[in-house]
């Protein structure tokens, strides 16, 4: 119950675009055709679940030890580079396209490492964190879509009123009491 309470509060109530910030600058470019392939979102996914399970390994046994957690940024981040250049090594011979994302799989392997306290909830943290990403872009494609639909351009208008749509989403989010998926943090 614990593992579903969790997969809730970081997929819904705890949304790592709209509360955390962790990609809100791309989510505004949402829409353009690197988002509409699934090799995208296999290839993130399947790199933030390794990088996140190697870095909490090598933090809580190695870096614990030593007393030195201060540097699991670091280490978080050259196990990273060195997953997604191999993976997106493999997805570029195989496929013949480039499917990169540094930012939003790089804060989301940060923030599973640093709030979980066990590998599988490291796993839950990262595939819910990327889920709430994946909820994400269907309301982000529509409110593109809307806007462009009477054939406009962007322009600076377009992002101050998506920058007001995920206001919005925030308040709608953050309306509803989330003490019930917690409540070992009352105690």
């Amino acid at each position: 119950m614990i593992y579903l309470n969790t997969f809730l509060y970081y997929t819904i109530f705890s949304s790592v675009i709209v509360i955390y910030g962790i990609g809100l600058n791309r989510s505004v470019e949402i829409g353009v055709s690197i988002f509409y392939k699934p090799v995208f979102y296999l290839k993130a996914l399947f790199t933030i679940i390794s990088s996140s399970v190697l870095s909490w390994l090598f933090t809580n046994y190695i870096l614990l030890p030593l007393k030195l957690v201060e540097l699991f940024p670091l280490v978080s981040l050259l196990i990273f580079i060195c997953i997604s250049t191999f993976i997106e090594a493999l997805v570029r011979l195989t496929c013949g396209f480039s499917v990169s994302e540094f930012i939003i799989s790089f804060l989301i392997i940060l923030l599973s490492v640093f709030e979980s306290t066990s590998i599988l909830f490291s796993i839950i943290i990262c595939a819910s964190s990327f889920i709430s990403i994946l909820f994400l872009i269907p309301f982000c494609v529509s409110f593109k879509r809307r806007i462009t639909a009477n054939g406009k351009q962007l322009d600076e208008k377009y992002y101050a009123f998506f920058f007001i749509f995920l206001a919005i989403l925030i308040l709608l989010v953050t309306v509803f009491d989330v003490n019930w998926l917690k409540p070992g943090v009352l105690k």
